[in-house]
């Protein structure tokens, strides 16, 4: 006669098919038989059990035990079973489930947001006026709050008419107005370097505005009617073919503009002609014909970035908004000025201002319009957008260029 173990045991094969192995089957047979054992030697009752009460007893309880470890083990939890332990924590081959309060198991720490999601949540703060990685917001906040938190920032810029304080550690700049009042928040944060300009243009769409400046290509959204988001691109360091996004801003243009130099769009234009007439342009006291770039060098330092067109060297120098151009002799031929006061002056402002150009063309997307301001130099004003004769109040200035011909021609030939 088959033993009591065996009996149960082809009850047990009799029970749903659940894949476990005869020895997984004996461990559970043998400890539900210790408990009996411990319970019968407590009660001193065992004999009140028949035999057929024990194995319908014990068959119920491993219907129950192999429908619960079924269950549990098609949705990846822990079992409550004992089990024999390696030393090692079993790693589920599917992310858990968030766990439930007071179910015992430690929360996992939260994924960082990434692509689709990651834009989401910048979008999201652009429209609050804040970026990712900090708490202040452009227009509402004033610069000694933030001080006041985060105490003396690493380091202090004048650009473009803010002053700009750098917090490395947190990886973000405020550039703050005289008035104290944020106008413009640098998010450095590292998470956004994996993002391209194709996911952005994807979730976003076409940009407002894109312009390039100093090597960086800046594509700008306006993402409510008073913030824009502004995505700086640059080379890779290991692929100079491939762009990363180095930084992204909050920008409140009205900020800025409140406290420019009193001078209307009419008095800044006419402003710009008459430097150029005499090789200057906005932010620069250097001119064109007149001055090396030698002595550029010796006031400025060092360029942030140096490039080559044309036999013509261009060195930019970002905080101050200008590039310089010079030719073999080391004399500036070309100076471009991306002041801040000119992103508010239309096609239809200068037109109006200075009249029509001797020269038009359309390059990489932009509208060049040329004027000859005397014999010797040229006025170049770099508008972004292609004009179409329908959009003169919609594309604005990028930079403008106080260019000296002669200056090239003597020094490409031979």
């Amino acid at each position: 006669m088959p033993s009591k173990d065996e009996q149960l045991l082809e009850q047990l094969s009799k029970l749903p098919d659940i894949e476990m192995p005869p020895e997984t089957k004996r461990k559970i047979l043998s400890t539900i038989r210790s408990k009996e054992a411990h319970y019968m030697e407590h009660t001193g009752k065992a004999q009140r059990f028949s035999t057929l009460g024990k194995g319908l007893a014990i068959c119920s309880i491993l219907v129950a035990t192999c429908w619960m470890g079924a269950t549990l083990i098609e949705t990846n939890q822990p079992t409550a079973l004992p089990r024999v332990s390696n030393g090692a924590s079993p790693t589920p081959s599917t992310p858990n489930p968030a766990p439930q309060p007071n179910n015992g198991v430690t929360p996992t720490t939260p994924v960082a947001p990434k692509g689709d999601e990651l834009l989401n949540t910048i979008r999201k703060q652009a429209e609050k006026g804040a970026v990712i990685n900090s708490p202040y917001t452009v227009e509402t906040t004033v610069f000694d709050d933030v001080e006041k938190a985060w105490g003396k920032p690493d380091r202090t810029d004048y650009v473009n008419g803010l002053s700009y304080a750098t917090y490395e550690k947190r990886g973000v700049v405020f550039g703050y107005n005289k008035g104290m009042q944020l106008a413009d928040i640098r998010s450095l944060d590292p998470r956004i370097q994996k993002i391209t300009f194709a996911e952005i243009e994807q979730k976003w769409g076409k940009p407002n505005r894109v312009s390039e400046f100093g090597g960086q290509q800046i594509y700008t959204y306006d993402v409510t009617d008073k913030y824009q988001v502004k995505f700086v691109f640059e080379p890779s360091a290991s692929d100079s073919n491939k762009l990363v996004l180095v930084r992204y801003n909050v920008y409140y243009p009205q900020g800025n503009r409140n406290l420019m130099a009193d001078m209307n769009t009419t008095e800044l234009l006419q402003n710009i002609r008459d430097l150029a007439k005499h090789g200057q342009t906005l932010g620069s006291e250097y001119r064109v014909e007149k001055d090396v770039f030698d002595t550029v060098e010796k006031q400025w330092g060092k360029p942030d970035t140096v490039s080559y067109v044309n036999g013509i060297t261009y060195n930019t120098y970002r905080d101050r908004g200008l590039v310089l151009g010079f030719n073999k002799g080391m004399q500036i031929v070309d100076i471009r000025s991306y002041n801040y006061q000119l992103q508010y002056a239309s096609l239809a402002d200068v037109v109006k201002t200075l009249g029509k150009p001797q020269s038009t063309a359309n390059v990489a997307g932009q509208t060049i319009y040329t004027y000859k301001v005397n014999d010797k130099y040229e006025l170049k004003i770099v508008f972004s957008g292609v004009a179409n004769g329908t959009n003169d109040s919609k594309i604005f200035i990028d930079h403008v260029n106080v260019f000296y011909p002669r200056g090239t021609i003597n020094n490409m030939a031979g």
